[in-house]
């Protein structure tokens, strides 16, 4: 059995996808508290994002990027956005 729960959120552009998650009572792990050296903030964004950082290409596959994971940490928003997690 598969369940999703949608939640839809404005946010301005330049911040990333874990800092809109914090300000919208998300939870997506962090232990690294957002400083692109765990690797464990990975969600899929679909949409307007930035382009892959240093950061994201050390600690996620380039299978994975190749299909949208990234580093919530890592990636900012440049317009709309789905991110799934």
């Amino acid at each position: 059995m598969r369940i999703s729960f949608v939640k839809t959120v404005k946010a301005k552009d330049d911040k990333t996808i874990l800092d809109i998650a914090y300000d919208n009572n998300i939870k997506i792990k962090s232990p690294c508290n957002g400083k692109g050296k765990c690797g464990k903030c990975l969600v899929k964004a679909k949409g307007n994002v930035s382009h892959i950082t240093k950061a994201e290409k050390k600690l996620v596959s380039e299978k994975k990027l190749e299909k949208g994971y990234r580093l919530a940490c890592e990636t900012k928003l440049t317009g709309d956005c789905e991110v799934f997690w």
